[in-house]
């Protein structure tokens, strides 16, 4: 379609939407917007793309997308945002736009019973994915948050000294999954506490809500629904009461935070649905806000097929007192929303570095980055596995701390036949991929029986010294079963573990598992997360004993 063409159907359509007698104003608005979309369409080829996904035998799709181009104008081209802030000031998303109402169901209906689950557990019968949640141990203290009844936040405390319990206490409220709206697990909450002793809850994200407006820090428009929240708790190292703090993007999805040495805290988050770039918050210690976001990458659409985006999965770690690792692969999307079910469109595995003392990023030669980071500029600088002419692909990755402090990245390498965690080191000035996790490399495991185990789940050293020959592992039995148990090996330089003592072994079931781990690097508890067919527990397992809430 011509630049000239587009805008003629762009006014036109912009005619259909108003009222025969528009006003100046509005019209004032629709000639500003056509002649933007003129002038960068000689040089963006999205706006074409986008257009012509119009249907014309579909009665709202000419709305639907005069609204996707908006956003679109709006977040990648932010001369926009005050002329369409000025025209839509006061007006609801449906005063807007002719849309109908957004439907994101259906839910599921709870279910009447749910399997028995042993005894031991401190949560509610959970819904969707919490997984284990999150957790930050303070002092004697394990606080844990994680994703409850209709996907609120819950918190808990432990005292790992005088195994008393605190909570579950409901932190706040989450738009994710309300009314019909079916159960969303991506807005799990993230804890940390500030240096006044206060906590803070950020939770509930993903994507927002469509009348929180268009997106400032995104070219995508919420599709998911589940507004990004920040709650702190009323006083010091208290968790019975949460007040509300303003100051993150309700379209973010995604929480994982890390709190430094020096107490400042990096929450970092996707900043809208998928075609959205990833952001970083920071909070100075002794502040209790966060400053404004940091772009750390930025979706583009390609440039011979604008419908689809390139754009990213980051995942950071915290690995010194100064340091964080994040790992990310290449997330291939679009803007008709379909999604490979085969790939899931993730493609690749990159590695870089923040540093923290001066919030600047480094690849793994350590030359300094330049944010936000594009497809183009991560393959350039940060990739350590290019998948893009192998049959398997990553599905997820994890930065990896490694004894020789070596730059790693652990990728779950997926095809039809294959599901494996595999690594990629940084060894002699390049990458080497496909190589054994750390500890998996000739790993054996035997049961009470002395038979062997050939499924590991997780297998995770408790610690240094006398903990490394210690470990708790889950695993799937010949019988198919799912155990939790204890094992041990005579010394730290073979990877010959007995299993010492099985703690839980259910059919039909999964266990995820999260080590509490001290300054030290020493697991004190363990969170395990238990399901089976609706049900599904957190437990928390501490010195032998499951500590249940009484």
């Amino acid at each position: 379609m011509s630049s000239v063409a587009l805008i003629s159907t762009v006014l036109a359509v912009a005619s259909a939407c108003s009222s025969s007698d528009i006003s100046s104003m509005e019209q004032a608005f629709f000639d500003k917007r056509a002649a933007l979309i003129e002038r960068y369409s000689s040089q963006d080829n999205t706006f074409a793309a986008l257009q012509a996904q119009v249907d014309p035998n579909e009665p709202d799709s000419a709305e639907y997308w005069r609204w996707r181009i908006d956003q679109y104008l709006y977040g990648q081209y932010p001369e926009f945002q005050p002329v369409y802030d000025s025209y839509t000031q006061g007006k609801s998303f449906h005063q807007i736009y002719q849309l109908p109402a957004e439907n994101l169901g259906p839910k599921t209906p709870a279910p009447s019973s749910v399997p028995e689950l042993p005894a031991g557990h401190f949560s509610d019968n959970l819904q969707g994915n919490p997984h284990t949640g999150w957790h930050d141990l303070v002092k004697d203290k394990v606080y844990i948050t994680y994703q409850g009844h209709l996907t609120d936040p819950y918190i808990a405390s432990y005292d790992l000294k005088t195994h008393e319990w605190e909570g579950p206490y409901k932190a706040a409220d989450s738009t994710l999954s309300k009314g019909d709206r079916k159960i969303d697990s991506h807005g799990r909450p993230i804890i940390e506490q500030d240096g006044k002793g206060h906590f803070h809850i950020v939770y509930g994200g993903h994507g927002g809500e469509r009348e929180d407006g268009l997106n400032p820090l995104s070219f995508d428009t919420p599709h998911a629904g589940g507004r990004m929240l920040h709650v702190m708790s009323e006083k010091p190292n208290d968790i019975s009461s949460f007040v509300q703090v303003n100051d993150i993007t309700p379209f973010a999805s995604y929480t994982s935070s890390h709190k430094m040495a020096n107490g400042d805290i990096y929450l970092f988050t996707r900043a809208g649905t998928h075609k959205s770039p990833w952001v970083y918050y920071k909070m100075k210690n002794g502040e209790q806000r966060f400053e404004p976001p940091v772009l750390i990458t930025w979706p583009t659409p390609q440039r011979d097929n604008p419908i689809n985006v390139d754009t990213f999965y980051i995942n950071p770690m915290k690995i010194s007192d100064t340091e964080i690792a994040i790992s990310y692969l290449w997330h291939e999307c679009n803007f008709n929303e379909d999604h490979n079910k085969e790939t899931y469109g993730r493609i690749n595995a990159y590695y870089m570095k923040l540093d923290t003392t001066d919030d600047t990023f480094y690849n793994a030669r350590q030359e300094k980055l330049s944010l936000p980071i594009t497809l183009a500029a991560a393959n350039e600088k940060t990739l350590a596995f290019d998948s893009t002419q192998r049959e398997e692909t990553p599905f997820t990755t994890e930065p990896l701390i490694l004894q020789n402090l070596q730059p790693a990245v652990a990728y779950q390498a997926r095809s039809k036949n294959l599901r494996e965690w595999r690594m990629t080191v940084w060894e002699n000035g390049q990458w080497e991929h496909s190589q054994p996790l750390p500890g998996t490399r000739n790993r054996t495991l035997t049961d009470v029986a002395n038979h062997n185990i050939d499924n590991i789940i997780s297998l995770q050293v408790l610690g240094v010294g006398e903990l490394e020959n210690q470990a708790v592992v889950v695993y799937k039995n010949g019988r198919g079963e799912t155990v939790f148990a204890t094992a041990v090996r005579d010394n730290p330089g073979v990877q010959n573990w007995q299993v010492e003592e099985e703690y839980l072994v259910l059919a039909k079931s999964s266990m995820e598992m999260e080590a509490v781990k001290d300054a030290e690097g020493n697991s004190v508890a363990v969170i395990l997360n238990v399901r089976k067919g609706t049900a599904q527990r957190l437990y928390l397992w501490q010195d032998g004993v499951f500590r249940a809430k009484l």
